[in-house]
C-alpha cells in the first residue's frame, strides 16, 4: 500500500486516482525517458501547429502585392494548417474525454 501525496490516505499500488481527493498519482520517472519525450514532441507540434497558419496567412497577405499567386498559396495553405489544427484539437478532445469516462489518466 502507498499513500496518496495530497491527502496522505492509504491506496493501492495500481492505482491512478485517489478515491479520496482526486490526486493524480502517476507520474513520470527518470527511467521512463520515452513518455518525457514523447510529452515534449506533441507539445513541440501543437506550439508549430498554432504558429505557422498565422504566419503564412500574414506572409501571403503581405507578398500578395507584388507575387500574387505566391501570396495566395501561402494563403491558401495557412487555411489548410488551421484547419488540421481544428481537426487535431477535436480529436485530441474525443480522446480526453474517452480517456476521461475509461478512468485513464495521462499523468
Amino acid at each position: 500500500m502507498k499513500t496518496c501525496p495530497k491527502c496522505n490516505s492509504q491506496i493501492d499500488e495500481d492505482m491512478v486516482l485517489c478515491p479520496t481527493c482526486g490526486e493524480h498519482l502517476r507520474v513520470f520517472s527518470d527511467n521512463n525517458r520515452y513518455d518525457k519525450h514523447s510529452a515534449l514532441l506533441v507539445r513541440f507540434l501543437i506550439a508549430i501547429s498554432v504558429i505557422l497558419p498565422p504566419i503564412g496567412a500574414l506572409v501571403g497577405s503581405i507578398i500578395k502585392k507584388r507575387h500574387p499567386i505566391l501570396g495566395k498559396l501561402c494563403f491558401r495553405y495557412s487555411l489548410c494548417g488551421l484547419a488540421i489544427y481544428v481537426m487535431l484539437v477535436l480529436l485530441a478532445l474525443i480522446c480526453y474525454l474517452a480517456m476521461t469516462f475509461l478512468g485513464i489518466s495521462y499523468l
